[in-house]
């Protein structure tokens, strides 16, 4: 987004009204939750929510300031929130879940009521910011004071002030409400202080609105069905004769006149010129300011309503909002080829699957997957839909089979760009494989493990962290270094040692023996979590469980007959001596085997475990099982719609990897996530109705307006 000194100086000053905005937040905020009515429980809940947000509100109040600030320098930046201060270099494989996403879903709740409150607010504060910006149109872009940093603010102060639950539920239910007002009046009076420093705002042409992508309304006429677009030959030319009706033009092809011809080569060589000299900004001719003269050339009444529909098709395709400027000089230089093919090819208005019509459509949706005209991948789609536009207009045949062509050959491009985005994130399509294969083959050992300790008398602790943590370590040893390998063999060594320590006969050998084990089975069990990813707190508190364990089975049932310098010791002592020892010798035991888990029973290849059911009735569910690779969807995802593209997605449909709009950065996600998403609208496909639909749609309604 461009950042001038202008808007610099507005969002600046906007931000310092932010602490008085987040005080009278609180402040009417108490008035709305004060208890009055409900159940008893209710008024409880209310009462507590009430005083905890009186007694905290400088936290809150601090929180909401610095998050609003932090969002918004970063949207400034066009970075996500939260990650403007991370290099890429620096940037880990995140997995988005279901919890993460469970937040976004109560951001986007907040940010829709604010919306629905302040939409026309919005609306006008874009037309200052757009001319703040520098910019001849009017759009969201220019503008980082959206309800989605606003609500991304609030959240972070209620989740700082009240845990997940029917509290944090409540405040941001009546303060969405209250902040929606404020951002009603604050954003009408930020347009009233422009106005009065003489800032003019913008042209009402191409607003595209905050929270979310635009959604369009149902076609109403529908390109798909076959024949539609001829229906509307008639309707192009005022006083046309009845007879010129859909189906008067049965000719497969026809000679155009010399003057016809002549002036199509004229406005051809316009657009040439037109295109040659696109880097000094000027503007690419229409088809549009041509058409009195082209109609004059020809006195065929279908040729003319063809004429008049194809320019005011194209004049409402180089007027749509989702349409980068850009790529509107691209749709410009094929206006004359396709009006040459739409003369000599009667199918071309018979359907909708023409690969004309096909070619605009992936142009215009290709052209939508890049937000930023900085990305290197939209500067290379641009340049090539360019040179394509250019062969296709310099063509010395005009037909089906050059626009199918020239459809391949865009085709076998935007794949080769999504194999070069799929090679630049292979290391994180690898670990989310192994992910997915440890996660199919965590619980069958799990399974194995419990069934080991269905007669063994332990904690819930102990058998929480063998059944799940060391079930982890185990599975993620046998992927890592396979079901034979030497590391794999020392772990089910120690789980041997393990399962004989938690049922240890009260026997003076049996403690001495514990002694000798204990250094090595901690260190080993230590490293297969550490192996494993297990953060260090969840080690720390697994071998507490344990140690608590083993210090009561080093208790002799009598007196020792002859102590020992380390019997001078408490039990708990040497427990803890003997985790911290970074020394331990290998155990002699034989393998682990049928112990614990029979491997030659189990599946060895993580690609063949079974898949996970899918409900076919749930429609989210559906959707998501049946995404294909390269597909383009809007996103909402850490308080804001991004336009992602598919990558990838794991053999068994549990991790799904996107790219984003840092060709840098990916984003991994899990299934589940998606599923919420999908349900609650948060996930959407981005060409949702075509760039040929739009149009038709935009010039259906112009004619049905009275002259």
């Amino acid at each position: 987004m461009p950042i001038t000194a202008q808007l610099q100086r507005f969002v600046d000053d906007e931000l310092s009204r932010s602490t008085a905005l987040a005080d009278e937040l609180v402040r009417l905020t108490l008035a709305q939750i004060q208890p009055r009515e409900g159940s008893a429980a209710e008024r409880e809940q209310a009462h507590d929510l009430a005083q905890k947000l009186r007694q905290q509100s400088a936290p809150f109040v601090k929180t909401f300031v610095e998050s609003l600030r932090s969002a918004v320098q970063a949207d400034l930046q066009g970075a996500p929130a939260g990650a403007a201060t991370v290099p890429p270099a620096q940037r880990g494989l995140e997995l988005v879940d279901e919890t993460r996403v469970e937040v976004d879903i109560e951001v986007a709740g907040v940010a829709h009521a604010i919306l629905a409150a302040a939409e026309w607010e919005l609306r006008e504060l874009q037309t200052f910011t757009s001319t703040l910006a520098g910019q001849q149109h009017v759009s969201a872009d220019t503008n980082p004071l959206q309800p989605q940093p606003y609500a991304r603010a609030l959240w972070n102060a209620a989740a700082q002030l009240c845990p997940p639950g029917p509290q944090r539920t409540l405040l941001l239910r009546h303060a969405s409400a209250v902040l929606a007002n404020q951002l009603k009046t604050a954003w009408a009076a930020a347009c009233t202080r422009l106005e009065t420093q003489g800032v003019e705002p913008g042209i009402y042409r191409t607003i595209v609105l905050a929270p979310g992508p635009k959604v369009d309304r149902a076609p109403s006429f529908d390109i798909t069905k076959p024949g539609m677009l001829e229906e509307l030959l008639p309707r192009m030319l005022s006083g046309a004769a009845a007879g010129a009706g859909p189906r008067a033009r049965q000719r497969q092809s026809q000679s155009l006149s010399p003057s016809f011809d002549e002036a199509l080569t004229r406005l051809e060589g316009l657009l040439e010129q037109a295109s040659a000299k696109r880097a000094s900004g000027v503007a690419s001719p229409r088809l549009a300011e041509h058409r009195d003269t082209l109609m004059a050339s020809t006195l065929e009444t279908v040729d003319r309503q063809i004429v008049e529909l194809l320019s005011r098709l194209f004049e409402a395709v180089l007027a749509d909002a989702r349409l980068p400027p850009a790529f509107r000089a691209v749709m410009a230089r094929l206006q004359v080829s396709a009006l040459r093919v739409a003369l000599a090819d009667p199918t071309m208005l018979e359907t909708h699957d023409h690969p004309v019509w096909r070619l605009i459509n992936r142009i215009g949706s290709s052209a939508e997957t890049y937000a930023r005209t900085a990305d290197p991948r939209w500067i290379a789609l641009l340049a090539y839909c360019e040179k394509l536009a250019e062969d296709i207009a310099r063509a010395p045949v005009q037909d089906d089979l050059l626009y199918k062509l020239s459809l391949s050959r865009l085709d076998a491009f935007l794949a080769e760009q999504l194999r070069e985005q799929q090679q630049r994130v292979q290391p994180s399509i690898d670990a989310l494989t192994h992910a997915e294969q440890r996660d199919e083959l965590e619980p069958q050992v799990a399974e194995r493990l419990h069934e080991q300790l269905l007669n063994v008398r332990v904690t819930t602790g102990v058998r929480r962290f063998i059944c799940g943590l060391w079930a982890k370590a185990l599975a993620e040893s046998i992927l890592r270094h396979g079901e034979k390998g030497e590391v794999t063999a020392e772990y089910l060594r120690a789980t041997d040692d393990l399962l004989w320590s938690l049922k240890l006969p009260d026997h003076p050998q049996s403690r001495k023996r514990l002694l000798a084990v204990l250094p090595g089975l901690l260190q080993k069990l230590r490293a297969g979590m550490t192996m494993a990813g297990v953060p260090e707190s969840d080690q720390e508190l697994a071998l507490d469980e344990l140690m608590t364990l083993h210090a009561e089975a080093l208790r002799p049932g009598s007196k020792p007959p002859a102590p020992q310098p380390e019997d001078e010791l408490s039990a708990e002592q040497i427990v803890q001596r003997m985790r911290e020892e970074t020394e331990w010798a290998p155990s002699s035991r034989p393998p682990f085997s049928d112990s614990l888990i029979d491997l030659a029973s189990m599946e060895t290849v993580p690609a063949e475990l079974l898949h996970e059911s899918v409900s076919t009735h749930d429609e989210a569910v559906q959707r998501i099982e049946t995404l294909p690779i390269g597909s383009r969807h809007h996103l909402f995802l850490q308080g804001r719609w991004t336009r992602v593209q598919l990558l990838w997605r794991s053999p068994h449909g549990r991790f799904f990897l996107f790219a984003g709009p840092d060709p840098a950065h990916a984003h991994s996600m899990t299934r589940r996530a998606l599923e919420r998403l999908s349900e609650e609208g948060l996930f959407k496909p981005l060409d949702d109705v075509s760039l040929v639909q739009r149009a038709v749609d935009s010039l259906v309604h112009k004619l049905a307006q009275p002259a």
